[in-house]
Order: structure tokens, then C-alpha cells, then sequence
């Protein structure tokens, strides 16, 4: 059998398993159970060989530039001109200034915050928290930025999410991964992270309009999320935006293998027409949807008023069928203890911990390393070293899949 029809008979019986070999969500936590159905590390043969093939038509493309290579179509969340939008909260925040929240003013950064407070790094020439951005990226091949997207991932759980997300097509899984990696390009998700949290709104930041906290009954991190706490106008939409890319960047960091996605709780106490923010809902099922893919495991809608019902079938279309699945509604703490053992659910929600969120300011000396710019090159080389190396033994694994007929060789470890 060719290696096209081989992949083809591959793709139809992930197919074929995909819906069925998944549980509803309701029934994962009634068992206590993740399910584990297409994660790294819980594979099935067709599903690792699936995985083979993906890699290889990437490995294939690698030297190519990025724009070279079709992706599927990048369709912006909101229709909006970022530049003109800054411009305008320039003027806004020069012209006639406001206090957001606690001291913090329109459109002040965390940065800006920070020195306001005292709070500036002995490392910098001018007190500032991180040195400039140098991109590390060598060039624009599918290669180079690849590597930028990975971050701390395992480059397989990345890939798996795609092929997830598209049920095994192997094609829309490709195309869905090229055009995240040139959305990433196009929003500067690199330079995002390199100035973290100092480049957020500080109002944002001040607030705790989301933060993460805890575990639900199936071990994912708890996102919470307080509508009452957010106000269309109490920030231009590109600094919303940049804070939800930020948000979605810092969570990355507390998911491993098999824990792959997270609980968000979109608290709706005390939630008025005031704080509905139809570009950022749009915005944000738009980066779960297409940039984000397979990273919600239950979205819990909590003490919602008694209109959001209409909401929520305004909503609920422009939710891909999986993820709308994930979603359930709680209107009082019993509700929560379903899915959150009382110890980890916070007091001021019917539970036994008495975590209040507050912002931890940067520390002045926290990011010392990266003004260390020797070193950063030294440590940019290693990490360029074990790329090839997982490069290498990724092409042979791929090979000896396509040497004989599913010969049940397993993808080396790696990291």
C-alpha cells in the first residue's frame, strides 16, 4: 500500500473513532476520570502513525519561508485597524486622562505603573523591567518560527492538538497549524512574551479581571474569570487584546501531558448589560477556535443573570460544536462542588479556600538573566542544538513508519 493510501485508510478510522472514542465532559468528572482519548502518551496505533504523517509533510516544508506555504484562510477576530486604535487611546489618555481602578490610569502599562511606584530594574539603563525585544528567530522559514511557537511544549502535544482539533484530517489539521504559526507572526506573539505582564494594561493587571487559581476534580488549572470587573472603555481594544494573548501564553505554562487543557469559570455575579463586550467575545471564541485549539476542558458559566439565557443562544452559533459541548451552567455553589472539590473552590464561592486574588508586582531584579545578553546567545545555541537533535530522531522514526506496514516501532522519547 502507497504512503498517500495508507494515510487516507489511517485518517478514515480516526475518523470513525473520533466522536465515539471521547467522553461527554459531565461524564468524565461523574467517574472522576480524565479522558486521555488522542493525548500524548495515550495513543492508539493509528492515532501514533497519524502523527507520523503529520510530521512528515511539516519536516517536508521546513526550509520553505512561511509565506510560501497555504494555511487556511486568517480571518481577524474583530474588524479593527490596531494603529489607529492606539492612536486614539494616546489621545484619550494625553487629553483627558481617568482613573481606571486603584491609582491605575487609562491606558497606563504595568511598566509605566511600576516606575511610577519606584519599582525599576538596576539592570536596565533607564530603570526599565526588560531589556528590549531581539526576536530569535534566525529567519522566516516554517523552521525558524516553528521553534518560536513551540515555546515550552513538547512539539508533539502541539502537534496532536491540531490533528485533534480537525479529527485526524490530516490536511485541515496542516493547514489549521500553518495559519495559527502566521497569526503568531502577524500579532508579534513572540514579543508578547518576552515583556510579559510589564506591557499589560494596568488596570487589567490591578483588577484580576482573570487569573488562575487551583484544580477542578479532574486535575486542570482553574481560570477565573470576573465579568463584573471588566468595562469595554476602561481600555482600548489592541491592550485587550495583547492581555488575552498574554493570558493564553502564561496558562501554556501549567499544562503537561495528560493535563492539556484547563477549567474556566466565567463567574457572572453581579454581571450587568455595563459589562458585556461583544469584540472580545467574539475575540476570544475565535482564539479558542482557530489559535488555541484543544486547550478547554469545561467552561463553567456561574450565576448568570436571568437574561443570559438570550445571550446565550446569541452565543452559542459562533461556538464550534466541540467546545460548545464543554460548556455547563452552575447558579449556586452546588453547582460548582460538581466539578471543584470544596477545597479548592474559593470561599466567596461556597468553598474552603480563602484566596483573595492580589497582583504581585514585578520584582526589580526578576529578570536579570535576560540582560544578559552573552548568555542568552549561549543558551539560544544549546536549545538550536537539541532542536536538530529532535529533528533527527523524529525524521527517523517517520521513516521507518513508512518503511513496512504499521511496524509498531514507538517515537523515541524525548526531553
Amino acid at each position: 500500500m502507497s504512503g498517500i493510501f495508507k494515510a487516507i485508510s489511517r485518517q478514515r478510522s480516526a475518523v470513525d473513532v473520533a466522536g465515539a472514542g471521547r467522553e461527554a465532559i459531565t461524564t468524565q468528572f461523574s467517574k472522576g476520570r480524565l479522558d486521555t482519548c488522542g493525548v500524548y502518551g495515550h495513543l492508539t496505533p493509528n492515532e501514533e502513525n497519524l502523527l507520523a504523517d503529520l510530521w512528515e509533510r511539516i519536516l517536508d516544508d521546513f526550509d520553505k519561508p512561511l509565506d510560501s506555504i497555504e494555511g487556511d484562510p486568517i480571518a481577524r477576530p474583530v474588524e479593527s485597524d490596531d494603529d489607529l486604535e492606539r492612536k486614539k487611546a494616546k489621545e484619550v489618555q494625553e487629553s483627558s486622562p481617568f482613573e481606571v481602578v486603584a491609582g491605575c490610569m487609562f491606558n497606563q502599562s504595568v511598566a509605566e505603573k511600576c516606575k511610577e511606584l519606584g519599582i525599576v530594574s538596576k539592570c536596565g539603563a533607564d530603570g526599565e523591567l526588560v531589556p528590549k525585544f531581539e526576536t530569535q528567530m534566525l529567519d522566516n522559514t516554517l523552521k525558524s518560527v516553528f521553534w518560536s511557537v513551540v515555546r515550552e511544549d513538547h512539539p508533539d502535544v502541539l502537534i496532536l492538538r491540531f490533528l485533534r482539533a480537525r479529527k485526524w484530517d490530516l490536511e485541515k489539521s496542516y493547514k489549521m497549524a500553518i495559519a495559527a504559526i502566521k497569526w503568531r507572526i502577524q500579532e508579534h506573539v513572540e514579543e508578547i512574551v518576552w515583556y510579559g505582564d510589564t506591557a499589560n494594561d494596568a488596570s487589567l493587571m490591578w483588577k484580576g479581571v482573570s487569573y488562575a487559581h487551583g484544580k477542578d476534580k479532574l486535575g486542570q488549572p482553574i481560570i477565573w474569570s470576573g465579568s463584573c470587573l471588566h468595562h469595554q472603555k476602561d481600555q482600548s481594544y489592541p491592550q485587550l487584546k495583547r492581555y488575552l494573548i498574554w493570558m493564553m501564553e502564561t496558562l501554556r505554562q501549567l499544562l503537561a501531558p495528560p493535563i492539556e487543557r484547563v477549567c474556566l469559570i466565567m463567574d457572572l455575579t453581579d454581571h450587568s448589560n455595563a459589562n458585556m463586550d461583544w469584540p472580545f467575545v467574539k475575540t476570544f471564541l475565535k482564539f479558542l477556535e482557530a489559535y488555541y485549539p484543544e486547550c478547554l476542558g469545561i467552561c463553567i458559566v456561574y450565576n448568570g443573570p436571568w437574561w443570559f439565557s438570550g445571550v446565550w443562544k446569541l452565543i452559542s452559533p459562533l461556538l464550534d460544536p466541540v467546545v460548545a459541548s464543554k460548556v455547563q451552567f452552575a447558579q449556586k455553589p452546588e453547582g460548582l462542588l460538581k466539578f471543584i472539590d470544596e477545597k479548592e473552590l474559593l470561599e466567596k464561592r461556597g468553598g474552603k479556600d480563602a484566596y483573595n486574588y492580589e497582583y504581585v508586582k514585578p520584582d526589580p531584579e526578576e529578570n536579570k538573566l535576560m540582560f544578559d545578553k552573552e548568555g542568552r546567545t549561549a543558551s539560544a545555541e544549546k536549545l538550536r542544538l537539541l532542536q536538530d537533535q529532535f529533528v533527527k530522531a523524529t525524521t527517523d522514526w517517520v521513516n521507518a513508519k513508512e518503511g513496512g506496514d504499521d511496524d509498531g516501532r514507538v517515537k523515541p522519547k524525548f526531553g
